[in-house]
């Protein structure tokens, strides 16, 4: 009786690698991991390396103008850690001249973008308007000015006239280059670094103020004279 000879295949045939198509909840799911991811990298940017900075006042005419965005480099100085007052070290320190976005001392909830004048060790003192480091006179930046012909003694007011002042150990002596428009450490004296936030470098977006007026039509306005309001030639202006 002949027999049968059966050959078997040398392989196995290979199983598909495609996956089964994910159900709603699992691509709703991989979303919201995505957009977590997201949002936390952009927190943490802006925690520790860069963050943005809107400047409400004109206490640093004309060397940045009001209604401007700054991009503050946090990560040079040190970012500090939230909700302390330890600052994770960076790879440089402040110096006189530099721009610095600094906590108001009397409400840590508002922020100023100042020049620093004077740092640790240093002595500072204002006679008639001119200030003086280590005995030193300051060169008024470029763009800085003065509105106010007047010169307060310094029994009305720190602005014009104070007596000599030590910067202390891990503080910054800060002013604004509108000098007679600012407040900053001539009143409230040297801010301490964890008061600092960072290093102001560049405007990102500059745009004049809408002037007041009627509310009829505000914001189909402003749009329409938006083009005319952007300072173009500030864009990306590195700030010094």
């Amino acid at each position: 009786m002949a027999k049968t000879l059966t050959i078997s295949p040398r392989t196995r045939p290979r199983k598909s690698r495609r996956r089964p198509p994910a159900s709603g909840s699992t691509t709703w799911r991989r979303c919201w991991r995505i957009a977590g991811g997201i949002l936390l990298l952009t927190l943490l940017l802006r925690v520790f390396v860069v963050q943005g900075y809107r400047v409400p006042s004109r206490s640093m005419e004309d060397t940045i103008l009001v209604g401007e965005y700054l991009l503050v480099d946090k990560i040079g100085y040190g970012p500090v850690v939230p909700f302390t007052n330890w600052r994770i070290p960076g790879w440089t320190d402040p110096a006189p001249g530099d721009l610095v976005v600094v906590r108001s001392p009397a409400d840590s909830r508002k922020l100023y973008v100042k020049r620093c004048i004077a740092v640790a060790g240093q002595v500072v003192d204002v006679r008639n308007k001119v200030i003086y480091v280590d005995e030193q006179r300051v060169v008024d930046p470029p763009y800085s000015k003065y509105e106010d012909v007047r010169i307060l003694p310094a029994e009305q007011s720190p602005r014009d006239n104070h007596d000599p002042v030590r910067v202390p150990s891990q503080a910054l002596y800060v002013v604004g280059d509108n000098r007679d428009r600012s407040r900053d450490s001539r009143h409230w004296g040297p801010v301490p670094m964890s008061a600092v936030l960072g290093r102001a470098r560049y405007v990102y977006w500059s745009c004049s103020l809408f002037p007041a007026g009627s509310r009829q039509g505000i914001w189909k306005h402003r749009l329409q004279t938006l083009p005319q309001r952007v300072r173009w030639r500030r864009l990306g202006l590195r700030v010094k």
